[in-house]
């Protein structure tokens, strides 16, 4: 989805920028339309929300991660401070931040870039960047909100405090243990089997982009793919990682190109040089093409299952390479399967986890979003990588089975429980737990419905600071809704106590809404 790469002349570029404040609200149209206002005198009738099947399944439309606003009508400045400048970006395009959100205290990474885009560019990839945040895995950097003014655009993602993995390479006074590598590969392959199974391709895959969530773990987590759009092309501007193929004009991206990028970093980690990088491009280039390896005596001495999974993803013909999906089940990676996966924790959690009604699911989705602690996602991100067992980014009833076996040694009490956590927490119904249901789940109710949480987040939906919360008020976090007015206003009853049934959430009747039963 990339933008065309000719330069815009001098014209253009002034035409672009004296348009902007007049195209914010085009923006808005598009991705966060002011919604229309839910009256109760408007409503020909109402509807009884939980006995229209329809409404329910728009309401899981609501949870999808990817109609949950994440452009802010707002300037950065509003809600974020800067703590610390990082590095600047390639062509001194812009920089990156570590920032510290002003309400939640949340530390979070900022990538400022010139807004060089002209209205229609600026448009399309704010969708884009919409369209990437139903990209909702453990190994993916999260992306959290999207800002623009006239001279820049601010992405604000994840902040992982263990670098990348050129710093992580740098850093240790030895080669990478073989165990670690295998497994920062088997990560990087199950959120690359999860983006392609969304039907999207990185495009950018290389050692700077993937992070290590804390300095004394491995859990590693890939970012990058906001790049590709904005840098108005569909190439990696680093070429040493990409593919043969992708040189060719008249190339549309594939899976396999993200197959062969993912091949040089593990080429990288294991032999601790790049397999084809030159000071000069083109000595690169033609690396790449003739498929020359650096080292060529140290990687015949590789490990057989290493070397033959690198034969594989390394292949100069992009329809051998094997599929995300099929390396993950290659025999390299049978050096880091454990025996037994203690998740016991987190099982008892998704047990106990009482949904009640959608309304409280939206809400706690919402919540998990704003204020849920980066090491506790990151502890949850853990047990799901090990009840994932396939590495396809989602829990199914099978894998969700088998685990009570082997954590509570029974079956039989296993497909019960299973069965009720899924009608619980399965909105959309389609048989799998996503990474946002066991965030749900499994977090840490106490830390995050604590009471000071609870009255940040009540003040942060209560936009006109009437000490309720309407459906209006509500509606502006998502993009795209098809519930009727009718229904917003069902939905919103369910929050309703017997004393204000009203169609609105105070303050009190939020706080009963989310902590009962937990």
């Amino acid at each position: 989805m990339g933008c065309n790469s000719q330069k815009q002349s001098q014209s253009e570029k002034h035409q672009a920028k004296s348009n902007q404040q007049q195209n914010l609200p085009r923006i808005q149209k598009v991705t966060s339309a002011k919604p229309k206002e839910i009256s109760k005198d408007n409503l020909k009738e109402k509807q009884n929300f939980n006995s229209q099947p329809q409404a329910q399944q728009k309401v899981a439309e609501l949870f999808d991660l990817e109609n949950q606003q994440i452009y802010r009508n707002k300037k950065f400045q509003s809600d974020y401070v800067i703590v610390e400048e990082k590095v600047s970006i390639q062509n001194n395009e812009g920089k990156l931040f570590i920032v510290e959100h002003k309400v939640t205290g949340q530390k979070r990474i900022a990538k400022i870039i010139k807004n060089v885009l002209t209205d229609n560019q600026l448009l399309e990839y704010i969708q884009y960047i919409q369209s990437i945040k139903k990209l909702d895995h453990p190994n993916i950097i999260k992306l959290f909100d999207v800002y623009n003014d006239e001279h820049h655009i601010y992405l604000v993602k994840e902040y992982c405090e263990g670098g990348n993995l050129i710093q992580r390479l740098q850093n240790e006074e030895s080669n990478l243990n073989n165990t670690h590598i295998a497994f920062t590969i088997q990560q990087m392959l199950s959120a690359v089997h999860f983006i392609h199974a969304q039907n999207q391709v990185h495009k950018n895959i290389q050692t700077k982009n993937i992070f290590i969530a804390e300095k004394q773990t491995y859990l590693s987590k890939i970012s990058g793919h906001e790049e590709i759009f904005y840098n108005h092309q569909d190439l990696n501007t680093e070429i040493s990682y990409r593919a043969p193929e992708t040189f060719s004009e008249q190339y549309k991206w594939k899976a396999s190109a993200d197959i062969w990028s993912v091949g040089v970093v593990l080429y990288e980690l294991l032999l601790g040089v790049h397999p084809f990088k030159e000071k000069h491009k083109n000595l690169t280039f033609q690396n790449i093409k003739e498929n020359k390896l650096k080292n060529p005596a140290e990687y015949k001495q590789l490990e057989q299952e290493a070397k033959s999974l690198l034969i594989l993803m390394l292949n100069q013909d992009e329809n051998a390479r094997p599929s995300a999906k099929e390396c993950l089940q290659h025999s390299y990676f049978k050096s880091i399967q454990q025996s037994s996966l203690k998740v016991t924790g987190a099982l008892l959690r998704a047990k106990n986890f009482q949904r009640k009604n959608e309304l409280k699911m939206i809400l706690l989705s919402l919540m998990i979003e704003y204020l849920l602690p980066k090491e506790d996602r990151d502890r949850i991100a853990n047990s799901f990588n090990k009840m994932d067992t396939d590495f396809d980014g989602r829990i199914s009833k099978k894998e969700l089975i088998k685990l009570y076996q082997e954590n509570l040694g029974d079956e039989s009490i296993g497909k019960k429980e299973v069965e009720g956590i899924f009608k619980r927490l399965d909105l959309n119904e389609d048989s799998f737990l996503g990474f946002n249901e066991f965030l749900i789940a499994t977090c840490d109710k106490k830390i995050l419905l604590s009471e000071e949480n609870l009255r940040i987040f009540f003040n942060k939906l209560d936009k006109d600071s009437n000490r309720q919360i309407s459906a209006n008020e509500l509606k502006v976090y998502f993009v795209k809704t098809k519930l009727t007015d009718a229904e917003w206003l069902e939905l919103m009853k369910l929050g309703d106590s017997k004393e204000e049934q009203n169609n609105k959430l105070s303050f009190d009747e939020l706080k009963e809404l989310l902590k009962e039963s937990e």
